[in-house]
């Protein structure tokens, strides 16, 4: 698989796509670069960590809600705790805030898991604003420390309804088309260009129900309980004491959840 190496020719959606289709594990690297209109900074730096093709993790120093103001939305810290915080973060450097909430018994687990993932798809989402940078890919092993702690995202949270380069083309040639004759129309619906669309659209839903050991027409209900069922087998914190068998139940398991939540998404 070849990646462009400049962001202006593609769209992050796309890069995510063509990694998420390839069940690819790496680090995505975007270097801002100048553009005319001033909106980044050269030599700024992000970086995506993907395990099996699904965001793990986001480095970047751009600006998203702290813990502390995703708990306080979500009303499940009250002022007291998120004072509270503060201190304990100052007295507990090093360590990560989640843990210090959790281990101080401000902040139930469930809780802080939750907002995590919406700091995880905030980063992400300060992402697709970025308008030019050199883009790099390295493969590595996945940051397992993000995989315990969030959880990978699902599909619909950095694929579903993102800007394509495929747009870009589709509004040029509806205003070539306004603007020349009317000869130059589209093909009809159904033709023969719709079938190949049809056929990848369809790709990822038939891969997502091989995993879960499912065909072509099986309900919600059975798509769930074929979850649990593998979940409960596979699941790393399940029987797994040597590394290694760690790491392949780790893979297994993002595998089978990426799986179901694009079927029940």
């Amino acid at each position: 698989m070849q990646l462009p190496s400049r962001l202006s020719t593609s769209t992050l959606g796309d890069l995510l796509g063509a990694l998420y289709r390839e069940r690819t594990t790496g680090l995505l690297e975007l270097c801002e670069l100048r553009t005319p209109s001033g909106s980044t900074v050269p030599g700024r730096q992000h970086r995506i960590q993907l395990f099996s093709g699904l965001v793990t993790a986001v480095e970047t120093p751009l600006r998203v809600p702290r813990l502390g103001e995703i708990l306080a939305q979500e009303g499940s810290a009250p002022e007291p705790s998120i004072q509270r915080l503060a201190a304990l973060v100052a007295a507990h450097r090093g360590r990560r805030t989640g843990e210090v909430l959790v281990a101080a018994g401000l902040i139930p687990e469930s809780a802080v898991e939750r907002a995590l993932r919406i700091q995880l798809r905030a980063r992400l989402e300060a992402l697709f604003a970025i308008e030019e940078a050199t883009i790099c890919f390295h493969t590595a092993r996945p940051l397992a420390a993000s995989l315990r702690q969030t959880g990978p995202l699902s599909p619909s949270d950095f694929l579903h309804g993102r800007p394509r380069a495929r747009d870009r083309y589709r509004r040029a040639a509806r205003g070539g088309a306004s603007s020349g004759a009317s000869s130059s129309s589209a093909p009809p619906r159904g033709g023969p260009s719709s079938a190949p669309r049809a056929a990848r659209v369809d790709e990822p839903r038939r891969r997502a129900l091989e995993v879960l050991g499912l065909r072509e027409g099986a309900t919600e209900a059975e798509i769930r309980r074929s979850f649990r069922r593998l979940a409960a087998v596979l699941h790393p914190d399940r029987g797994a004491s040597q590394p290694a068998e760690r790491a392949h139940r780790t893979a297994r398991f993002a595998e089978l959840s990426a799986a179901y939540h694009l079927l029940v998404a």
